[in-house]
């Protein structure tokens, strides 16, 4: 079974909710507008959306939001905070490699590194693929990764750090023939250890840009992160905007 069918859980929610607080979530939110300057109730697909963390403010801004994700756990978490914020958003269960949509949305996201998961390149290439079909001509797709290089350059084997009375460990290694980052994240805590494990595919701007327009999607911008910043060996996030060419 694939890393991803198994890794987006309970467990998932309680590492990572320690790092994505509401204020980066707010941030991550208002970057995404400001830089895909959207009209208004333009229909955003978030590709990826998981616990509906971007997918459910962008809806209370007055976006027309469907979010897509594999996992029903993280899903269902979505439903609710959707129904907890009052607002309506089509939830859809999915693979990012084959889209049920043509030509709907004026702008895809796909954010925090949900992208490199495939062995196969062409997996990979198929994801881009899809989210041009899904763009309407002229539409926007954002995709925000990990900074290859910035993380290469600091790379620990091991790192830990507390929160309350639980110690968080995560354990990484580099491939560098295949180019993945692999990362074991153990909860531990009361004398019990629990673990998931995740292997991506880091990508850099050229390899990224290459892709892009070969699916037809036309690289405009490369952040440094969600403010605009420019993009430079010491920028955590790599935030590529690109557009949908002609009439595909």
């Amino acid at each position: 079974m694939p890393w991803w069918d198994v890794y987006f859980n309970e467990l998932y929610l309680r590492i990572f909710n320690t790092i994505l607080g509401p204020e980066r979530t707010a941030q991550e939110v208002a970057g995404v507008l400001a830089l895909l300057s959207l009209q208004p109730g333009a229909r955003v697909l978030d590709l990826c959306c998981g616990q509906g963390r971007h997918a459910v403010p962008l809806a209370q801004a007055g976006y027309q939001v469907t979010g897509l994700d594999r996992s029903a756990y993280m899903l269902e978490q979505a439903r609710r905070t959707a129904q907890a914020a009052g607002v309506e958003v089509q939830w859809v269960q999915g693979d990012m490699r084959w889209l049920p949509w043509q030509g709907q949305f004026d702008a895809c996201i796909n954010l925090f590194t949900a992208f490199g998961y495939f062995d196969a390149e062409a997996e990979n290439l198929q994801v881009l693929r899809q989210v041009c079909q899904v763009l309407r001509p002229g539409g926007q797709f954002l995709l925000d990764l990990s900074n290859r290089d910035y993380y290469l350059l600091r790379l620990w084997p091991r790192a830990w750090r507390r929160h309350g009375r639980a110690v968080i460990l995560e354990e990484s290694d580099f491939d560098p023939l295949t180019c993945r980052f692999t990362m074991t994240c153990t909860w531990l805590e009361g004398g019990q250890a629990e673990s998931l494990t995740h292997s991506v595919r880091y990508y850099t701007a050229p390899e990224l840009s290459d892709m892009l327009q070969r699916v037809g999607l036309s690289p405009t911008a490369i952040y440094g992160d969600f403010d605009g910043s420019k993009f430079d060996l010491y920028s955590k996030r790599m935030i590529v905007v690109a557009r949908k060419q002609g009439n595909r």
